[in-house]
């Protein structure tokens, strides 16, 4: 990673997270190589014949994004560093929806089909013809709690139906409250936790299923 990126990666979580969140991020970046450990849930939604609300914010557009978008391509990848010279590669075996007010990105879904790349889990998973994965989800901090986030989300269950979709997958750390109730609030139900461990070139999987009450 360039000098450039972790300098933007930085003043993100700073903008994001604050200080002691992005403190302990740097620290977890530092050591890395040596000593990670981190859980990660895993959530599903099922999309078989439901219809889902066409939710716009005002003045926002959506438009699914194609390799020949170069500059929206560019856009995307200065919000997320992980996605830098990435996205057209996803976008071959995926496909973006992206949230537009004017000509500016302000939110974004990745969603990946056949196959995905956990990169917390350091795990690689191939996925069944009806499934897929949601690869990253983004809103601009100022677009927050608007309906954003939502939004987002229904018009991605109406694409991937189109597309024969039946399982839509995804998932984020159990430390990421925020985003674990963005998806919970559009009907993801949580279905697993991963505990990832990594001791210099030693990994180690550990996978508890969640049990929800009546089922």
């Amino acid at each position: 990673m360039s000098i450039t990126t972790i300098i933007k990666k930085v003043k993100r979580n700073l903008n994001d997270f604050g200080v002691r969140e992005s403190f302990g991020k740097g620290l977890g970046y530092l050591f890395k190589k040596v000593y990670q450990n981190r859980t990660y849930r895993i959530y599903r939604r099922n999309l078989w014949e439901e219809q889902f609300p066409e939710l716009s914010p005002d003045g926002v557009v959506f438009k699914v994004v194609g390799n020949e978008d170069t500059r929206v391509i560019r856009q995307i990848e200065n919000m997320e560093e992980w996605l830098q010279d990435k996205l057209p590669q996803i976008l071959s075996h995926g496909f973006c929806l992206a949230a537009f007010d004017g000509p500016r990105v302000v939110g974004f879904n990745l969603v990946a089909f056949h196959e995905v790349f956990v990169s917390l889990l350091n795990l690689k998973k191939r996925l069944r013809p009806h499934q897929s994965w949601s690869e990253q989800i983004t809103v601009m901090k100022a677009y927050r709690k608007h309906g954003l986030a939502s939004a987002l989300r229904y018009r991605v269950f109406t694409e991937l139906q189109k597309r024969g979709i039946r399982t839509f997958y995804g998932g984020a750390l159990v430390s990421n409250i925020p985003s674990l109730k963005s998806a919970e609030k559009v009907g993801f139900r949580c279905i697993a936790d991963v505990q990832y461990r990594k001791l210099l070139n030693r990994e180690q999987r550990s996978w508890k299923r969640i049990r929800h009450v009546g089922h």
